[in-house]
């Protein structure tokens, strides 16, 4: 039989229940509505940011050339905005030959606003005059004009977008995915749907496998290495390559190789069937290559796509790259805080409790590491180390874990001769047990504090180094990179600017606010408290 919980009671008989600072601080924390605002602002941007994989978003890689620069829309498709683009261009072309009429104070007013290079609002005005005047039947196009008009909208009622999934290969009766057939079988595949030699594809495959790792090789060392060092680093990483890795390389070209072949096959029939009027879209499933090879594919029209936030100079949906760049931006700011706490609670504990001589060395390592210019090293560092995200991770938290190191000392210092510390001491508890087990809980509500603030800092470090062009590297986005390429192009498509910059910005606020009322909630007796 369990025996029931023994409840505490006062001297009214009455039952004490207990209490913690977390408890109390949660409690200021509710009360503080602008820190509940930033926190459910900051829960939002995670959930969106890590389940990017699972929204109904464009992939944040794929280009489509002829959807460059499409501004934001809610309603209308790509299709419609390339259409719109094209009628201002013929729009302009025919006011600067003189078919499309405009009074003098109109021609002057758009003159002047070329001159001051305002080209959205030449182009806005001259589409709004020009479909004015062919609606009133004063204005229209010349055949070659026209022409040029139905060949866009043939394009854009025909152009299909293909992805891939799969391909299976009936082998030995059986459908199977050419991704589980080894390497020996699936270049016999290959050399007879070519009709080519297996030995002249495999010098093919060795040739192609080596320009992979000398692109990889060029990308890890630096700019100053010579043809001679990138030849030798050649040669030994494919020297130490595994008959393995070769193999599962030359696999993936071979599989990318037959994808570009169906999905021409796949093209010719979807246009065919869209001639007919037999085919809706978006289509998804099952196609037949050949006698073989069958696709599991995806088949839509390109250009009845939707961007809510336009495009890029590549034709990439700038809304999968914001929720993308969310994902790198904000893993930057939680492994850099994390890294740099871990470090700085291992630091600033030892040189609390111990004292003395290890105190004096830690802390005058932590002064001379102060005096160093911090955003000088981590470019530095990036520059020797390579450009990748492991570095640019470690570059960040190389010298930003000095401020919680002398925190988390100070607050050692305080609690070090506390009577709880003194009879773990008495009882014969080791150092690291009582600074692990008693210590540091018991100074987590600075830290806490400290780690939400330290978040929109390496964010918006990274978007320091993002925008001198040693951030992130494509294909790989992140706010800071995205606003770099804004940048370059505001006057022309400012949203390229705005879009990544106001995300930015309103989980950058949303963290502060947060982290202001973790600090009132945690300290009620700050120059803050409620």
């Amino acid at each position: 039989m369990l025996r029931k919980k023994e409840q505490t009671v006062n001297e009214f008989n009455q039952v004490v229940v207990g209490n913690s600072l977390t408890k109390e601080a949660w409690k200021r924390l509710k009360k503080n509505k602008m820190a509940v605002f930033g926190m459910v602002v900051v829960i939002i941007y995670a959930i969106i940011s890590f389940s990017a994989s699972f929204l109904p978003i464009y992939p944040y890689d794929e280009s489509i050339i002829d959807h460059q620069h499409l501004r934001p829309s809610l309603t209308k498709t790509s299709g419609e905005l390339m259409l719109e683009q094209q009628y201002k261009n013929l729009y302009f072309k025919a006011w600067r030959a003189g078919r499309l009429v405009l009074s003098e104070e109109e021609n002057q007013m758009i003159e002047d606003l070329i001159l001051k290079n305002e080209t959205n609002k030449v182009w806005d005005y001259l589409y709004k005059e020009g479909e004015s005047q062919r609606e009133a039947g004063t204005f229209e196009f010349n055949s070659t004009e026209q022409k040029t008009i139905d060949k866009y909208v043939d394009k854009i009622n025909t152009d299909i977008q293909i992805t891939i999934d799969n391909l299976y290969y009936l082998l030995d009766g059986k459908k199977t995915s050419l991704s589980k057939i080894g390497y020996d079988t699936l270049l016999d595949i290959y050399s007879k749907e070519i009709n080519a030699d297996a030995a002249l594809i495999e010098t093919s495959l060795d040739k192609e496998i080596r320009s992979q790792v000398t692109n990889t090789v060029k990308a890890s060392l630096t700019d100053d290495a010579t043809d001679e060092d990138i030849t030798a680093a050649v040669d030994l990483e494919i020297e130490n390559m595994s008959r393995k890795d070769w193999e599962s390389k030359a696999c993936d070209s071979i599989i990318g190789k037959l994808e570009t072949s169906a999905k021409k096959t796949i093209e010719k029939k979807m246009k065919a069937q869209i001639a007919e009027g037999s085919v809706s879209f978006p289509f998804k499933g099952d196609i037949e290559i050949n006698d073989h090879i069958t696709a599991k594919a995806e088949v839509s029209l390109k250009h009845m796509r939707r961007y809510f936030l336009g495009t890029d100079y590549l034709g990439r949906d700038l809304l999968s790259r914001i929720i993308y760049g969310g994902q790198i931006s904000i893993a930057i700011g939680l492994i850099g805080t994390i890294t740099s706490v871990l470090i700085g609670i291992l630091v600033g504990a030892v040189a609390g409790y111990r004292g003395g001589k290890i105190d004096y060395y830690l802390m005058r390592f932590v002064d001379i590491m102060y005096g160093l210019p911090y955003m000088l090293l981590v470019i530095i560092c990036m520059a020797i180390f390579g450009r990748k995200i492991f570095n640019l991770f470690f570059a960040l938290a190389m010298v930003s874990w000095l401020t919680i190191a002398r925190m988390v000392r100070g607050q050692i210092m305080s609690l070090k001769n506390q009577e709880y510390v003194e009879a773990a001491r008495s009882m014969g508890a080791s150092t690291s047990h009582i600074i692990l087990r008693h210590m540091v809980p018991n100074s987590l509500s600075v830290i806490i504090v400290y780690s939400t603030i330290r978040i929109p800092a390496f964010i918006m470090q990274e978007s320091f180094l993002s925008f001198l062009g040693l951030g992130v590297q494509a294909p790989y986005a992140s706010w800071g990179s995205l606003i770099g390429d804004g940048v370059d192009s505001m006057t022309l498509y400012p949203w390229k600017l705005l879009c990544p910059s106001i995300a930015m910005i309103v989980f950058l606020f949303a963290m502060n606010f947060f982290g202001d009322g973790l600090r009132d909630a945690f300290d009620p007796q700050s120059k803050n408290q409620l």
